[in-house]
Order: C-alpha cells, then structure tokens, then sequence
C-alpha cells in the first residue's frame, strides 16, 4: 500500500492524462470516448481506495493531528522566490484529503458510465468526456494540494471546465447564457479570493496549510495583525460564497442546469460546489484563530442561504431546479456548520451530500430520459411502475435528503442542527445566536416539504401526460447501474458517524472515521439528553414536511389548491418569482450597465468625438488660413525684398560703366540731392 500512498500524485495525474488524449483522439474515439474516460476514472478510484486504506494504517491518525502535524504524504517543490522568501508547491495527503478522493473519483466513475447511455449519439461526446475529467482532475489537485496558490489555480481550471459542460449545446441560447453567467458571477467571488490570499500571504509570508497552521496562533496575538489576518479570511470566503452559490451569489447554479443532466450531477454533488465549503473547511486553522465576528458571517450567511433556497424550491415545476435550488440549501448548510464551529458537521454533510445528491440528480436524468426530455412535473405522475429502478434508487436519495431516520442524511443533518443549538459567539447576542438553528429546523422542514412534492408529482398519482406516459420506458443498465452503485453509500454512510456503529466494531478503520469524524478540541461535549431533544426536533420536522407534501398533492384537489394561492397571491408570487433576485440583478446590474454603456457611449459619440471632429475642422481651417498667409504674405514679402535687392542690383550695375566722367556726375547728383536734403530737413 506504501507504493500507492506514495505515488498519490498519480490520482491527479492520470484524469489529465486521459482529458488530453481523448481530445487528441477524438476524431478516432467519438462514441467510444466513454472507454478511456470512465476506464480511467475507474482506475483512479482504485489508487483512491488504496491511498485511504494507507492512510488508515499510517501512524497519523486524523483526528489526532488534523491542524498540527505532518500529513501521511507530502511531496513538494521550490517553485519562486519573493524578494527573501521562498515559496513552495506540492501536495499532500492528510485524512480529511483521504476521505475525499474516493468520493470525488466514485462519483465520477459513475458520472461517466451514466453519460455513456444518456449522451449517447451526440456530437460532442468526446469534448465531453475531456472536460469532465479535465474538471475531476481540478477538484483533485484542490484537495491535494498542500497551499492557498495550488488550490486556487485548481480553483479556476474547475471554473474553466464548468463552463465547458454547461455550454455543452452552445448553439442553443440557454446553455450559452447559463455558462457565460456561471463563469461571471463565480469570478465576483474569485477576485475578493485573490484579495484574501494576498492579504493572508502579506501578513503570514507563507501560503502552506503547514506553514499556516504554525504561524496564524501567534501572528493573531498582535491586535492589528489579528485584524488584517481577519480581513483576509473574510474575502477568502467570497469565494466560497461565489463557488457554492450562497446568497447573493446563488443566481448562477440554477442557470447552470442548462447543461446535460451528467455535468449537473457532478457539479452539483462531489466537485465544483463542494470546493467552496472545502476551502472554509480546509482555511479553518485561520477561520478558528481571526476574531469572532468572520465565523459568525459565515454561519449567518449559510443559515440565510439555507432558508432563502429551500423556500424557492417549493414552488419550481423543473425536476432539475428543485434540485438546484436543494443543492444551494444543502451547501448553505454546510457553510452554516462551519461557521458555527462544527467542522465535523459540515465535512460529514459534504460527504453525504455528494453520495445522494449525485444519485438524485442521475435519477432526475434518467426520469428525463424516460419522459422524452420532458423535465417539468406538472406532466409527470405515475412513473414508478414505468421504472421501477430509477424510482426505487431515487426513493434512496430522497429519505437521504429529506432526513428520514435511518439514512445517511438525517445522520449528518442532524450533526448540523446540534450545531446550530448549542452555537456560541461572543460577536452576537444570545437572542440572535438562536437564530441559525431556527432557519436550519425551518429548512428542515421545507425540504422535506419539497422532496415529497417532487416526488409526489414525478412517481405517484395518475398521469398528467398520458401520450409521455406510454411512451416511458426504463432506463439502460449503463444509467441504471450507477443510480444503483450510489444509493448504497446514500442509504449507508451516514451510519459511520453514529457511536451505535462505533460501538460494535472497534475495527482500525472504524477508529479512523471516529477520530475524523469527530475531531478532538472541535467538539463540544453535549449532553445525551439535549442530543436526543434535537434528534426529535430535527426528526418532526421532517414528518411535518413530509406530510404536508403528501397531503397537498395525494389529498387536496387542485381546484382547492387553487383558492389557497390566489388568497396567498403575493406570497406565492414572491418564491415564484426567486425573490425577483434576478430581476433586481437585471435592474440594478445589467440594465444600468447597459443605460451606463449607452450613456458613455453617446458622450464619446457626441461630446468626445465632436470635439476631436472640430478640433480638426478647426485645425484644418488654420492650417489653410496659415498656408494662404505664408502663401500670400511671407512669400510676397521675401519675393518683395528679393525683386527690390534685384532692382538695386541692376541700378548699380548700370551706375558701375569704368567711365570716371561719369563717376564725378553721378557723385555731383548726389551731392546735390544731398544739400537738398539737409535744406528740406531744416
């Protein structure tokens, strides 16, 4: 196992490896490019395996050493100097890293043998399938690597390959606006990132997690050193909030559904969103030292977005929007729980979330494919005897996020509301550190809310659309298979992190995920019986979700749904309508960019150019008016004095004969003129 753990840079080497040569060869591979691709990926999760097993066995175990010592492997490089200091490059293999690989690569895995059925026959496919392992392989290195500069270099090729999928079908309107959309709105965040970096790297001269984890505790000593450390955490995490779609950056990931249902499951599940709560995740040696108030905006804008996304997604008649807007939930879930302080909590719903949001999603895609490309709910109903696979292995992922007992979301869930109750800070009055656990019990209960509406809609009642319902079919086994593969860690993983299962093992492994999963000095000691008032909270939530769903859709007839909106008419326009954040964007953003452009462009236009127009109208006056002068004037007057020096010339030359006869007249004359003269002067 040394010899994998040793080489763990492969796993990042090789999903490159195979993005470059099925572009290379795509004119040769063409439908076949799904062989190399998910071959490699599948090779990849292999090494992934492997390297966590190692990292099981290494003497380092996470818990004990997360933040203070040295990763299982580490391997790095002298890259540049800075004036005296010298900057490094590398990567690293620690626990939290170790948990991650073979998450990211089994998604991916089966990500593309899914696409291999649901893509099948397009033009394009190859592209694809190098953008996508083009995109594994940023998310790769950005949990590897072992500094601030790597991950965001990793950072921007996955922003780069997100806008590859997205606008996958360029040549439709949609796909070309939701990509050019997600890569604009995600830089807005990305360059108060690269603020932040600068700044933490201006006050701890050093961008290593190592390094960092050293020197922040003592740099945070010196108040102002604290303060600027604490502004360079703060932008950091715009990032995350352009990355992870938190509010207001969120408006992008909806759009982003544009693209084939594949490259939505892997953004929205193990990849691109993740990163954002990875890096506040991973940056805690710095969040957990700065002053209290930048944990508190996390968490407040976490809890916030959590709230704000799960109420949009009740009312969205798009399968993938539903889950859009859940993934923005779930990922302001996770940065809430960091943001109060519970790592834990959030790590472990980032691991959940990937396994049950990348089958919910596969799901979705394989019920659009039954349906004809048909994605909006009001037409389905009644598919769950029509594929039976796709709607058993969606129920999975359904319980999962709707937190029914038993499955892995409600475990980690339920690590994030515990969070949220027993959330201290010393930057926020005690009325308003209630707040988060209020908005995440509120969420709780909405999502269920929602999942059941969903599901409702998609798989029970009679069929809204008989014509797409006989037509339905199941899907193949290359779409059927991956849904299957994951609903096992999304109906599992979860057990991992209960003392239950904790307690009839006491396997190396097991000790493993127990120390990660529960990091000595993050964790607040609870009492059992606070726990167990939470779990019921959390638990009745659900239930209420659940059956307010059912009994909305299963019981209530639509007419009488009718009379409930139209008397809830403002508030049912206003989740409709997103909150008209779009709308606002459009005003305040575009529209008046756009008045601005227009507005500049009629000063250069009338003001600017008009005023380079009369300057050479002027100037070509002037130099007319100066060519005629010298013409007319200068030159008259130099021929004036040449003509008269000419004249002069040739009265001399006639005076000057040799005769002196004539020499004594002419000085007579002028004697003569000149008496006169004087006698006319006086």
């Amino acid at each position: 196992m040394d010899f994998f753990l040793n080489n763990a840079w492969v796993i990042a080497a090789l999903p490159l490896a195979v993005s470059v040569t099925i572009a290379a060869l795509a004119g040769v591979l063409r439908d076949r490019a799904w062989v190399v691709g998910a071959g490699g990926m599948l090779v990849t999760f292999l090494w992934s395996v492997v390297v966590l097993a190692a990292v099981v066995a290494h003497p380092h175990h996470a818990g004990e050493v997360f933040f203070n010592t040295e990763p299982a492997w580490h391997a790095f490089f002298h890259w540049a100097d800075f004036g005296p200091y010298e900057m490094y490059m590398g990567f690293q293999v620690d626990n939290l890293t170790a948990l991650m690989l073979p998450m990211i690569t089994l998604v991916s895995f089966c990500v593309q043998l899914y696409s291999s059925a649901y893509l099948h026959g397009d033009k394009r496919i190859p592209r694809f399938y190098s953008a996508i392992n083009l995109f594994t392989m940023g998310m790769l290195v950005l949990v590897m690597a072992d500094n601030l500069f790597l991950l965001l270099v990793a950072w921007e090729i996955m922003g780069l390959c997100s806008y590859l999928l997205i606008g996958h079908w360029y040549e439709q309107a949609w796909p070309r606006y939701g990509q050019i959309k997600a890569f604009l709105t995600t830089r807005v965040g990305d360059v108060g990132m690269m603020v932040g970096i600068f700044i933490i790297f201006f006050a701890a001269r050093d961008l290593t997690w190592a390094g960092l984890a050293e020197k922040v505790p003592e740099l945070v000593k010196d108040p102002a050193m604290a303060g600027l450390l604490a502004l360079g955490a703060f932008l950091l995490f715009t990032g995350a909030i352009g990355k992870s779609a938190q509010f207001p950056l969120h408006t992008w990931l909806p759009d982003a559904m544009a693209g084939p249902t594949p490259g939505s499951a892997i953004i929205h599940a193990a990849t691109m969103v993740a990163a954002g709560v990875y890096l506040v995740g991973r940056a805690f040696m710095i969040y957990g030292w700065v002053p209290e108030w930048v944990l508190a905006v996390v968490a407040f804008v976490g809890a916030f977005t959590s709230l704000f996304a799960a109420s949009i997604a009740t009312l969205r008649w798009d399968i993938k929007e539903v889950l859009a807007y859940s993934t923005i939930s779930q990922l302001g879930y996770m940065i809430m729980a960091i943001g109060l302080g519970g790592w834990t909590a959030g790590n472990f719903h980032l691991l959940t979330h990937a396994f049950f949001k990348a089958l919910l999603f596969l799901a979705a895609g394989s019920v659009i494919h039954a349906h004809h490309h048909n994605q909006l709910l009001h037409k389905m109903g009644g598919l769950r005897k029509k594929i039976p696979i796709t709607f058993w292995t969606w129920m999975v992922g359904y319980a999962a996020l709707a937190g029914i007992p038993g499955f892995s979301g409600f475990f980690s869930k339920d690590e994030l509301l515990l969070a949220a109750f027993t959330w201290h800070n010393s930057a926020v009055p005690e009325w308003a550190a209630k707040l988060p656990f209020i908005m995440a019990l509120t969420t709780a209960f909405l999502t269920a809310y929602y999942m059941t509406r969903a599901t409702y809609l998609a798989f029970f009642g009679k069929p809204r659309d008989e014509h797409l319902y006989e037509h339905a079919h199941e899907s193949p086994s290359a779409m059927t298979i991956p849904l299957v593969i994951l609903a096992v860690p999304a109906a599992l993983f979860g057990w991992l992190g209960t003392p239950l299962f904790e307690h009839f093992t006491h396997a190396e492994w097991m000790v493993f995920i127990q120390n990660f999963l529960h990091l000595p000095g993050l964790e607040h000691h609870v009492e059992f019986s606070t726990e167990l008032m939470v779990t019921g909270m959390a638990t009745a939530a659900g239930l209420i979700g659940i059956f307010l769903g059912w009994y909305l859709y299963a019981v209530v007839k639509p007419e009488s749904r009718a009379v409930w909106i139209a008397r809830l008419k403002p508030v049912y326009s206003l989740l409709r309508n997103k909150y008209y954040v779009d709308e606002f964007y459009d005003l305040v953003a575009i529209k008046t960019t756009q008045a601005t452009s227009r507005a500049i462009a009629w000063f250069d236009g009338a003001v600017v150019d008009g005023l380079v127009n009369l300057a050479g109208t002027v100037s070509v006056y002037a130099s007319e008016v100066a060519a005629w002068f010298d013409k007319h004037v200068v030159d008259a007057l130099v021929t004036m004095w040449a003509d008269i020096a000419r004249a002069l010339g040739a009265a001399l030359r006639r005076l000057s004969t040799g005769y002196v006869q004539q020499y004594m007249l002419t000085f007579f004359a002028m004697l003569v003129a000149g008496v006169v003269l004087v006698q006319v002067i006086r």
